[in-house]
């Protein structure tokens, strides 16, 4: 019978083969008369028991007879398929284009549901899984339950909702983790080695292998990716450890399949700029570069960082005897020191409290000790780039690295060695300077004080390198001061008329307006990079030890004239302010002096805070001569225009003091009042001796800060 007579009659059979049976005649065809194979042979090849394959064999059986082709049972002896090896060939042919059912065991369905899941580009519908795996609902939602447990130890969240579908959350380099070790529980490494290499030397291998990474490598990329990485070796003068190989080649099949189904994939700018100061960077661009032209898709930055660190734990410098026996002579924390030492002095700078950098520089100088003793050359993109931004630091490098060449004998050491070495003090510096390096700003509302301290309390919370001076009233605005004091932007609750620049903003920050002020802030010019020493050697002067006396003393009084109170059956906002005024006057008249100037900012500008479910009236009066905070709980609630106001905070400052260090007392409090849940609700209880522990814990940690700012450190 002829091919396509055999084809034709197959179309007759009413039931597919399952992916078992199918997998079952693969390994007969490649058996013979004389040499049978067993049902204990196939269980252990497919992993499953003697057992199951007993109660496929009538299947098979069916399918091959259906077919013309001859399937011989002999007890004691084994299955055996007796086709010349041309009909072999053409059942293989058959199978082919056999419309097959899937048939996979629990384990197995789940590993190919979670990696289905981990390449998804969006969310997948239930149904696409239930349809495709014959299984039903319940079956399902108990393969998702295992496939959480199996996520947790990544951090990766299951999505599962209604109407949208089910998708995976989590970072990117835990999504990776998870692939690779996906692939790993499926086949062991020996395995991964031998489909990289296209070494099948039995069925089992073959089989059993292609089965359970269900597409996740692919032969024909990992063949390209290896040739690229083997004349990368040769290239650039490194060597690969066989385990660090096979990571590497998988590693990168993985993220070449997830690049080219159009999947992000980032990194953390901070960990990416740390990965950049690697000579592994180097040698991962020109690997990216060769994918980049191999492949025919864009390489992301972050995916070059994540090869970066794949070389950066594989140990791809070549040493030898002689290389080995220098570096346990050399010691490299006394080198590093020394190193950091020199540039300390050509800087003018102290760079003690930087982190990382000792221990930076010992793990760099290993590998890089053993490039330069045996003369491999290594090339860093980043070059004129850092001799260009960063003068002052390459200058001072360049002076530090006779450190090395008095180490290892050499006359001198390349520019680009010295570069690596460089972007580790450009790193340092940079950071340092960041805590010096603000962009000064004033927060404006009507009067100077309320709304602006919970809008300064998101503005350091949200931009740290922003230095808030404080609030002032927008009827007392002078540009030449602001100009004196170095300010760059005023940061307001309300319209302004001014030309000095400014923006309005929320009293809570909204994400338009910190991408408003992210925008603004880009167009400020930044102190510059090479004002290192003018920077970093800041003193205390005799007016700031003054200010931090005065600071302690004015939260010390604030602290002892905390008050607090509660009404009851409120029903118009009115009566709440005539009680806020009367919280800290010593007489009526004092009480209706401060209610009008409440009553005044109310009708100003709403006092209500929607976010805290409260009124925050304030004023500036010259009843007091320090600021004073209260609160006072509603109960039941007020309930105003559908609105719910469950207590007022009441803030009050001196009128004839125009001073900084009231306003940045206040913002304190309002910050404490955002950002710390425990307060509002000890509030909101009538717990008051829980909220001046809390009041007095938040203050304290303030000052603690406020000590550190004006010592500079």
């Amino acid at each position: 019978m002829s091919a396509m007579e055999r084809k034709s009659k197959r179309g007759e059979k009413k039931e597919p083969l399952t992916s078992r049976q199918k997998q079952i005649i693969q390994i007969l065809t490649k058996f013979t008369a004389s040499r049978p194979v067993t049902v204990a042979m196939i269980s252990e090849m497919l992993g499953l028991s003697s057992r199951t394959i007993l109660r496929e064999i009538p299947h098979v059986e069916k399918w091959l007879a259906q077919n013309d082709f001859h399937f011989v049972r002999k007890p004691g002896v084994g299955l055996i398929l007796n086709e010349s090896v041309e009909n072999q060939k053409l059942i293989l042919e058959l199978l082919e284009v056999e419309s097959v059912t899937n048939n996979y065991s629990k384990d197995e369905r789940c590993r190919r549901i979670l990696g289905e899941l981990l390449y998804a580009k969006e969310p997948l519908k239930s149904y696409s899984f239930t349809s495709k795996y014959h299984i039903s609902e319940g079956t399902f939602s108990g393969d998702l339950d295992r496939i959480i447990q199996w996520l947790e130890p990544y951090q990766i969240q299951l999505i599962r909702r209604p109407g949208m579908g089910i998708w995976l959350e989590g970072e990117e380099s835990s999504c990776r983790q998870a692939i690779a070790n996906l692939v790993y529980e499926s086949v062991d490494e020996n395995q991964i080695m031998q489909m990289l290499r296209g070494e099948t030397p039995n069925a089992q291998t073959a089989l059993t292998a292609n089965n359970r990474v269900f597409g996740l490598l692919n032969n024909d990329t990992t063949e390209q990716v290896e040739r690229i990485l083997l004349d990368s070796e040769k290239k650039l003068h490194i060597q690969y450890a066989d385990s660090a190989y096979v990571g590497l080649i998988m590693h990168i099949s993985l993220a070449i399949k997830r690049i080219q189904n159009n999947e992000k994939i980032e990194m953390e700018s901070e960990r990416l700029q740390k990965l950049m100061r690697l000579p592994e960077f180097a040698v991962a661009e020109e690997i990216c570069d060769r994918l980049k032209e191999q492949f025919h898709i864009p390489i992301p930055r972050g995916e070059v960082g994540f090869v970066t660190m794949h070389l950066s734990s594989a140990r791809i410098w070549p040493t030898d005897e002689r290389v080995e026996r220098n570096m346990e002579r050399i010691n490299l924390r006394q080198i590093s020191s020394e190193i950091i030492g020199v540039v300390e002095q050509e800087l003018e700078i102290d760079l003690s409290d930087s982190d990382s950098l000792l221990e930076d520089l010992c793990n760099h100088l290993g590998p890089a000790l053993s490039r330069l003793s045996l003369n491999i050359p290594i090339e860093n993109s980043q070059l004129d780039t850092i001799k260009e931004e960063y003068p002052d630091i390459w200058r001072a490098t360049c002076k530090a690295s006779s450190v090395l060449s008095r180490e290892l004998g050499l006359p001198g050491i390349p520019e680009s060695e010295i570069s690596f070495i460089a972007m580790h003090f450009g790193a340092a510096v940079e950071k340092k300077l960041q805590k010096q390096q603000r962009i000064s700003v004033v927060v404006v509302c009507p009067t100077g004080v309320g709304t602006s301290r919970i809008l300064e309390a998101g503005l350091k919370k949200t931009f740290p390198n922003m230095d808030v001076r404080g609030t002032v009233s927008a009827f007392r605005i002078r540009p030449d001061e602001l100009r004196e004091q170095g300010i760059d932007l005023i940061i307001s609750t309300v319209n302004l008329q001014t030309d000095y620049p400014w923006i309005a903003v929320s009293p809570i920050l909204q994400a338009q307006d910190k991408r408003r002020i992210e925008g603004v802030i880009a167009t400020l010019e930044p102190l510059g990079k090479n004002d290192v020493a003018r920077a970093l050697n800041r003193t205390m002067t005799r007016e700031q030890v003054q200010e931090v006396c005065c600071a302690g003393q004015e939260l010390l009084d604030l602290l002892d004239n905390l008050r607090f109170d509660s009404m009851f059956a409120v029903r118009r906002r009115a009566e709440v302010i005539e009680r806020a005024g009367a919280l800290f006057a010593d007489n009526e008249q004092d009480a209706s002096y401060i209610e009008s100037g409440l009553y005044e900012r109310d009708q100003l500008a709403d006092t209500y805070v929607k976010q805290l479910h409260m009124l925050l009236l304030h004023c500036q009066t010259s009843t007091v001569e320090h600021a004073r905070f209260g609160y006072i709980k509603l109960e039941p609630p007020l309930y105003e225009n559908g609105r719910i106001i469950l207590g007022a905070v009441v803030m009050l400052v001196p009128e004839r003091r125009e001073d900084n260090i009231l306003h940045q007392l206040t913002g304190a409090l309002s910050a404490l009042l955002v950002e710390d849940k425990k307060l509002l609700e000890r509030l909101r209880a009538g717990d008051w001796d829980g909220s001046k522990a809390c009041i007095e814990a938040g203050l304290g940690a303030y000052y603690k800060q406020f000590l550190k700012k004006m010592g500079g450190v």
